[in-house]
């Protein structure tokens, strides 16, 4: 009889355990699918943003300085970061370390640039530009003052009639924008 008890408490004690580090391995891994359920659901997000924008503005400049303008715009906007940069090697047509092509946003809104290493006979032209819609006048004052420095104001700040505060200017990198207090 001792050996019968004995020998049920051991094979409870064998189940229980076994139990016991059946669910432990199922909490694991039930964490680990959930922890890679999440990273996943990230990426599918981040990855399905960009797959639909059909359409991003693409800078071309043709003095090296396609770095120098994405960080002083990435540093002007809010909500704006750098994404991607591809630079050309020391076997490429190109100046190496310069851009390629670089994507970023700005406040939401893909950008792409690169210097080209072709000297074409055309340049970036006030007939495409970057349209502002401002949100208090402290910002259209700031980013009229920032971007006309080294550039140039095609139409001052000014009231024009259709809006209160307006502005077209040509950055100093040859860039076109529009500020519009709404």
């Amino acid at each position: 009889m001792k050996k019968t008890i004995t020998l049920l408490s051991i094979i409870l004690l064998f189940f229980s355990c076994s139990n016991s580090k059946s669910n432990n391995d199922t909490n694991d891994e039930l964490s680990a699918l959930r922890a890679e359920r999440d990273v996943l659901k990230k990426f599918k997000d981040q990855a399905s943003k960009y797959k639909t924008e059909q359409i991003a503005t693409f800078l071309t400049f043709q003095e090296n300085n396609a770095e120098e303008a994405m960080n002083f715009y990435v540093g002007l906007f809010e909500n704006s970061k750098i994404i991607d940069v591809q630079r050309y090697g020391k076997d490429g047509p190109a100046k190496e370390g310069t851009i390629m092509v670089a994507t970023f946003e700005l406040n939401g809104s893909k950008f792409m640039c690169s210097d080209s290493y072709i000297k074409h006979e055309w340049t970036i032209t006030p007939g495409v530009s970057n349209f502002v819609e401002c949100k208090t006048d402290d910002e259209i004052e700031m980013l009229f003052t920032k971007l006309s420095e080294n550039g140039k104001a095609l139409m001052p700040l000014d009231n024009y009639g259709w809006s209160t505060k307006f502005a077209f200017i040509e950055d100093q990198f040859g860039v076109s924008w529009q500020l519009n207090l709404k």
